[in-house]
């Protein structure tokens, strides 16, 4: 695999100015409109379609049904922040590969595809799958992909057999702001790495905890809210740390982006570590 890209180092982040904090600060509400903004036409469309005068005066109806509309643009917002980055990790993955929650497909048009004999790409969401799937028809690799329509939890074990991911039967496994929402993920990381063949890498770009105190308090604050309006992405998890110290790796290859500061609000680890 290509060195990982430039705009990445493994250096501390830099310090913040005043104004990098309240920037951060204002971000999750940006998001959060966005979120909402896009989702609501969709929302409104599907309600008329399926009337139900409960679900018209349920808010919870109203915001997963929001959600289900909105989230794959902000995936889309995601993606072209770090396609830069992303290009270069994935165009490493190689042979059988699984991609854990692959959303609206947003990274399937990044690998090459000549390195890839199977992709399987889980993703639990209906509205996320049917994107994912319309996608890999557009790129090319539907007859190379499997779609298995769970998450990562201990009823998928099963759906993955069933599809043919064994131990020690990939290649590759890629985890993009996957690990954020996944129930319990320390408990599926072992698993995970017992999926892969000696050599297999786990390709990483996941959001993480903070380091850095007064950052990490102001992610704590915001992580209920967050949490319960992005489908139960938590924003202070310490992924990169956790998947680093399950240990059985050869090679650890984690960095950070370089414009990242002490102030970031969803701050990277970015890479991928090779099993021994």
């Amino acid at each position: 695999m290509k060195s990982l890209p430039a705009e990445l180092h493994a250096k501390p982040a830099a310090p913040a100015t005043l104004f990098q904090y309240i920037f951060q600060n204002i971000f999750p509400v940006i998001m959060l409109v966005r979120l909402y903004v896009s989702g609501l036409p969709g929302a409104i469309v599907e309600q008329l379609r399926n009337p139900n005068p409960i679900n018209l005066i349920n808010p919870l109806h109203w915001k997963q049904l929001a959600f289900n509309h909105g989230f794959s643009s902000i995936l889309a917002v995601a993606d072209e922040m770090y396609k830069d980055m992303k290009t270069p990790l994935l165009q490493g993955a190689y042979g059988r590969v699984l991609e854990v929650g692959a959303g609206a497909g947003n990274s399937v048009g990044y690998y090459d595809q000549s390195k890839i004999e199977r992709l399987f790409c889980l993703e639990p969401c209906a509205p996320l799958r049917e994107k994912l799937i319309a996608r890999l028809e557009r790129v090319g690799l539907a007859k190379k992909t499997t779609v298995i329509p769970v998450g990562l939890d201990a009823q998928s074990r099963h759906a993955l057999l069933e599809a043919g991911i064994e131990p020690e039967s990939l290649d590759t496994i890629v985890l993009f702001q996957v690990l954020c929402s996944v129930p319990n993920p320390k408990a599926h990381l072992e698993f995970l790495q017992s999926l892969l063949k000696p050599g297999g890498q786990v390709i990483v770009f996941e959001h993480v905890g903070s380091k850095h105190g007064f950052t990490r308090t102001i992610q704590n604050i915001w992580n209920p809210i967050w949490s319960f309006n992005f489908g139960g992405c938590d924003i202070n998890r310490d992924s990169g740390d956790w998947l680093r110290d399950i240990g059985g790796w050869k090679q650890i290859d984690l960095k950070r982006p370089v414009h990242e500061t002490t102030a970031e609000f969803l701050p990277h680890d970015i890479g991928r570590l090779v099993k021994a």
